[in-house]
């Protein structure tokens, strides 16, 4: 496991490296509210991401959910998200888009490890463009650097990898939609409360990849 985190963790500071250029930043929210004792949940996030570090705006999102819990380790989610994009530089040609997803994710242990699976489907409706599906998978990998594991003041390794592929019969869509590779560092600020701030490639279609820098919360409530 350490081989692996090592060589994970070296692979993006050679992206990085080799690929020197303004990173662009994202901040994001993500909160999960359990309904009282109930196996249901709600999912909400929001999502400010920018063409640069910061001042110039690339897209808000907000994604909203109920989730179920069938088991410890398999959880499932039915989701709206608004997603509001404007071109880099000016005019911004700012542009909608409403999306329905439905996903499956699920985690297991490995050693002290937290690994989760995850895949979507999302139903995508952008203005002035035809309806189109997409299908991503995500592996998310945690690892604690401290005792405290992931309690209060735990700080650990947090990893993912994303692919996105696109469901649509228009010929000049290709299948292959985007990667994202992550690592970060998070740090638990109280048991329902985390912090990350990571770095991000991301490669779009047969574009030249990109940088961003992520700096994002983690939040649990309880509604009794």
């Amino acid at each position: 496991m350490k081989i692996l985190t090592s060589l994970f963790c070296f692979s993006f500071l050679l992206f990085f490296n080799v690929n020197a250029q303004s990173p662009q930043g994202w901040l994001i929210y993500f909160g999960n509210t359990q309904i009282k004792e109930s196996k249901f949940s709600i999912h909400h996030e929001l999502q400010w991401r920018d063409h640069k570090l910061l001042g110039d705006h690339n897209q808000t999102l907000i994604r909203i959910g109920g989730q179920y819990q069938f088991k410890p380790s398999l959880q499932s989610t039915l989701g709206y998200g608004f997603i509001h994009t404007e071109l880099e530089g000016s005019p911004n040609r700012p542009f909608a888009e409403h999306r329905i997803y439905q996903e499956g994710v699920f985690s297991h242990a490995v050693k002290s490890s937290k690994w989760r699976h995850r895949v979507r489907l999302e139903e995508r409706f952008i203005e002035n463009q035809d309806f189109r599906g997409r299908l991503r998978y995500c592996m998310f990998v945690d690892i604690p650097l401290k005792a405290s594991q992931f309690d209060k003041n735990g700080l650990y390794l947090a990893l993912y990898d994303e692919v996105f592929l696109n469901i649509s019969d228009q010929s000049a869509i290709d299948t292959f939609d985007r990667n994202r590779a992550y690592a970060g560092l998070g740090y638990k600020v109280r048991q329902n409360i985390g912090l990350q701030l990571g770095f991000m490639r991301q490669h779009v279609g047969k574009n030249a990849g990109t940088n961003h820098i992520l700096l994002s919360i983690h939040h649990k409530m309880n509604w009794n």
